[in-house]
């Protein structure tokens, strides 16, 4: 009789899910998963961690966590509960509230508009060439140059009036550790346009959007700029991206509301990973796995947005490039030379025989980032070792060898004696 009054209660207990999935945009993002069991102690930890301390290295310094790939089992785990400065670590971060907001498909647009009337006889516009930016973080030369072929084909060489740049516009350089300022992306811009072409008369100025829209831009996919940030983990480029989230606040409110991670565990205090931000070895796993389920919904995988290490192009190029772990490891890099006294930080997957893939974080502050580097290396080759050998993942070649682009050029303006197409691809 007691089984009958409390089987109801049995299976309404069993049907409650541990909790509910989050939304950020019109994407679900999978919950954490719980941690059911605990592995036996690993050997390359205790190594790792007796390493650390015969160089004179401080225990209370050092996070780490490995766990299964569905974090159900804790391999090991040390601070893991602390909150360390990830440096660009932070990257992933910014990496997942992207695609959960806008998916992997996703195009930065850029409109030039034209603020006045155009004459085609004489190739000049009477009026300013309005630029309405939304955020681009790749946005270079080589696109301001075919924006100015299409430009110049609708019958404006000349533009008498000013450069007005509306809303966020950036100009992307290689090389910059930081986005550039809108007054100095404004110049580069307005530098571009006319080598190609395009004669501005009036000055730079920064207001409203108007007029007709002449050209659309439209950038890479996002996956492809998320690649490109994490590889070559591009300060300009995840600080552009976190813009057209919101901004930092928007990124933390996102991992807090969303992802469910707690104030303590987290704080993003700029979305690169510059300066001051924290996060735990736990909470970085729940982002690293979030990332993954998010990107298996799209049926992608980790590699498609993280670098394979000792293969791919950036700062996972000259790592792990042994026969040891070549292919075996995907990876985000972190450096911060001059805040927390030095700190490097390693958050990816290991890919083993025996043990399967294994989330890892490590985060290491307060000593020399070259060495902590060499550490980190030693360490999850020796947990590679430990659970098996490598198992590689599919790729072999970098991925980002192929230049190639895939922008799009949209022509809008309806110009009948132009002969310009309506559409043309990036080189």
């Amino acid at each position: 009789m007691k089984r009958i009054v409390f089987l109801p209660l049995i299976i309404i207990l069993l049907a409650t899910p541990l909790r509910e999935a989050s939304v950020f945009g019109n994407h679900s993002v999978a919950p954490p998963a719980p941690i059911a069991a605990e592995a036996q102690p690993l050997r390359s930890v205790g190594e790792y961690k007796e390493l650390l301390r015969s160089r004179g290295q401080n225990l209370d310094d050092q996070g780490i966590l490995i766990q299964s790939l569905d974090r159900r089992m804790t391999l090991a785990e040390h601070n893991a509960d602390i909150a360390f400065n990830p440096a660009s670590v932070m990257k992933l971060a910014t990496t997942l509230a992207a695609l959960t907001k806008f998916g992997p498909d996703y195009r930065y647009r850029t409109n030039f508009r034209a603020d006045g009337a155009i004459d085609a006889n004489a190739h000049k516009l009477n009026g300013d060439l309005v630029v309405e930016g939304a955020a681009d973080p790749m946005f270079a030369a080589q696109d301001a140059q075919e924006v100015a072929a299409e430009l110049t084909r609708l019958g404006i060489g000349r533009v008498t009036g000013a450069l007005r740049i509306a809303g966020p516009f950036y100009y992307f350089a290689t090389g910059y550790h930081s986005n550039l300022s809108r007054e100095t992306s404004a110049a580069k811009l307005r530098t571009a346009l006319q080598s190609a072409g395009v004669r501005i008369e009036g000055a730079t100025v920064f207001g409203e959007k108007a007029g007709a829209i002449l050209v659309s831009h439209y950038s890479e996919q996002l996956l492809h700029i998320l690649f490109y940030q994490n590889a070559h983990s591009s300060n300009a480029i995840a600080e552009v991206v976190g813009e057209s989230l919101g901004g930092p606040q928007a990124v933390q409110g996102f991992l807090t509301k969303q992802i469910g991670l707690r104030d303590s565990e987290i704080y993003v205090g700029r979305t690169s990973g510059l300066e001051f931000n924290r996060i735990t070895p736990r909470a970085a796993l729940q982002v690293l796995g979030g990332l993954v389920g998010l990107l298996a919904n799209y049926s992608l995988k980790p590699e498609d947005v993280m670098p394979v290490a000792g293969i791919d192009s950036g700062t996972l190029r000259g790592r792990f490039a042994t026969d040891n772990a070549r292919g075996a490891v995907i990876a985000k890099t972190g450096t911060l030379v001059s805040l927390d006294n030095g700190v490097s930080t390693l958050v990816g997957i290991a890919y083993t025989k025996s043990g399967g893939p294994l989330l890892f974080a490590v985060l290491n502050s307060d000593g020399g980032v070259h060495s902590y580097r060499r550490l980190q290396d030693d360490f999850i080759e020796r947990l590679i070792a430990e659970e098996g050998g490598p198992a590689p993942v599919s790729r072999s070649e970098d991925a980002l060898a192929d230049t190639t682009r895939h922008t799009i050029v949209q022509v809008l303006y309806n110009n009948p004696t132009s002969p310009s197409p309506l559409v043309s691809a990036g080189d």
